[in-house]
C-alpha cells in the first residue's frame, strides 16, 4: 500500500475544472476496477493522497477506474489524540 496514488489522466483533468474544497485539494469518490468504492478520500497534484478509515491509501494506481468530486468530507487533517477521545465519567458525591 502506497501512502499517494497517481489517478488516471482524465479524472485528473477533469478534478482541474471542479472547484476545490481547500487549497490544493478536493473531496473525491473513488471507483476501482474490481467494483469497490472508497468515499471519501482527499485528492491533490494528480494523487489520491488519503482515504477515510485507512491509514495508507488501500489499492495500486493501476487498480483506479475513475475519481470524482464528492460532497461528502472530513478534517482529514485533524490527527486523533488522546485528549480528543471521549472520558470515563466520574461519580460525584
Amino acid at each position: 500500500m502506497e501512502r499517494m496514488v497517481p489517478i488516471p489522466i482524465e479524472s485528473a483533468r477533469r478534478l482541474k475544472e471542479e472547484q476545490e474544497a481547500g487549497p490544493g485539494y478536493h473531496f473525491v469518490s473513488i471507483s476501482l476496477k474490481d467494483g469497490r468504492n472508497f468515499e471519501p478520500a482527499v485528492a491533490s497534484e494528480g494523487c489520491i493522497i488519503q482515504v477515510k478509515g485507512y491509514r495508507n491509501v488501500p489499492f495500486a494506481a493501476e487498480e483506479v477506474e475513475s475519481v470524482a468530486v464528492t460532497a461528502k468530507r472530513w478534517n482529514f487533517r485533524r490527527k486523533k489524540k488522546e485528549e480528543d477521545r471521549p472520558k470515563a465519567s466520574s461519580a460525584s458525591a
